[in-house]
């Protein structure tokens, strides 16, 4: 109700300003890596020597080289309202995660992953103004913040053809949200009303993932993979506050009477159940493609014991790579050209589906020849171009994100040879 209300003035004053961040955790923050974000998304089957999938952790058992993987987001957001028709924008730059792989011992395919990234954020100001019988105005004010981390380390162990693998870590984060009812009128002076929630979570997490290699040919292999993680549930602190204020350019916000405080009380949030499954198909050096599909049973969140407007999702994703002649002196040949799309409906059920598509594309640029420096820095690059809403939505949301991966790799731990 109150998207479909706040939508009709919304007043985007932050850099970062989405409506649907109000609900559940907020904002899902893309899950994979920029190599496979610009692949359209998929991860569940896909690893290779160099690359810190967290995806699917089961990957890490490809690990042959130390890689510090970097990523950083930039992203702009066009929000447009239906009744009456409006246009907002909003940008933001943000670091995506920060990976440290490790191959534990390369003949054993046994390898770990240190990681942190954000799962979700938070972030929204949303002001509405009616006219009252009586009263000039009142104005809403909606305003919201915080976000959802993951600390973890990882681990797989391989064989020929099976990998299996898991994270292991520390999920937290807060919310923060204000609501503000504020009446303006031209002879008398009424108080404001502030209701606030603020609130601390974190808990320990475990996921864990699987892949399995069949050759096709001597050249030629196809790759499965699935991943997830079971419902996970965080012990959570609040501090709720209803109270009346009143403004001034000196004292700033004052409180003039609390109605009702709670602090520190304890409780949970429930986060749900997710999982992944697909498949690659994988020419040696040369092309690659798959798909997989993603689901989540975001129906089951709870907030103190509350659900939220949340529902069960999937997310339908196909993707792929191709690199002319990664041995080829021309360095445009051995740049990795990727492609890829993802569809499926949110996790916000609003009365109607919220229907989401993106489209994405990218680059592996090599630094350097590798057989000169045996290091294998890799700059990965993806272009996102995203949607959310239809016509039979309040709001539709237009995303584009450019993501800016930096893997750097080298082989480390080596004991040095004499001849």
């Amino acid at each position: 109700m109150l998207l479909m209300l706040s939508l009709a003035s919304l007043d985007t004053r932050s850099q970062e300003n989405s409506p649907y961040s109000r609900y559940g955790l907020g904002d899902l923050t893309p899950a994979q890596n920029n190599l496979n974000r610009a692949m359209g998304g998929i991860a569940s089957a896909f690893g290779d020597y160099s690359t810190v999938n967290f995806t699917n952790p089961a990957s890490y058992a490809e690990l042959k080289i130390t890689s510090l993987d970097i990523g950083l987001d930039y992203t702009s957001r066009t929000l447009r309202a239906l009744n009456p028709p409006r246009k907002f924008n909003s940008s933001y730059l943000i670091p995506s995660y920060l990976q440290l792989g490790l191959p534990l011992s390369k003949k054993r395919n046994w390898g770990m992953n240190l990681g942190l990234r954000p799962v979700t954020r938070i972030n929204y100001e949303i002001v509405k103004r009616t006219r009252l019988a009586g009263i000039d105005s009142a104005r809403y004010s909606y305003v919201g913040n915080g976000g959802t981390y993951q600390a973890f380390t990882g681990m797989a162990y391989g064989t020929k053809n099976l990998n299996i693998g898991f994270n292991f870590g520390y999920m937290f984060g807060n919310k923060e949200y204000s609501s503000q009812l504020a009446f303006i009128n031209d002879t008398l002076i009424y108080k404001t009303a502030n209701a606030s929630d603020t609130t601390r979570f974190g808990g320990l997490f475990f996921n864990a993932g699987i892949q399995y290699k069949i050759k096709l040919s001597s050249k030629t292999t196809l790759k499965l993979g699935a991943h997830g993680n079971l419902e996970t549930k965080l012990n959570a602190t609040r501090n709720l506050s209803r109270r009346t204020v009143e403004y001034s350019s000196s004292a700033g916000l004052t409180t003039v009477d609390s109605i009702y405080t709670g602090q520190d009380q304890k409780g949970s949030i429930l986060y749900p159940t997710t999982w992944g499954a697909g498949f690659i198909v994988e020419h040696e050096n040369t092309w690659q493609f798959g798909a997989e599909l993603g689901m989540a049973e975001w129906s089951a969140y709870r907030y103190y014991g509350v659900g939220d407007k949340l529902q069960n999702n999937w997310t339908a994703r196909l993707g792929g790579q191709i690199i002319p002649d990664f041995k080829s002196d021309n360095y445009w040949k051995r740049v990795a050209y990727r492609l890829g799309a993802s569809f499926g409906p949110d996790i916000f059920n609003l009365g109607t589906n919220v229907p989401q598509s993106g489209f994405s594309f990218g680059f592996g640029l090599p630094v350097r020849r590798n057989v000169y420096t045996n290091q294998y820095t890799i700059i990965n690059t993806a272009f996102e171009i995203g949607s959310r809403g239809n016509k039979s939505n309040e709001i539709r949301e237009n995303i584009f994100r450019l993501s800016l991966g930096l893997n750097l790799s080298d082989i480390w731990f080596n004991k040095p040879k004499y001849q």
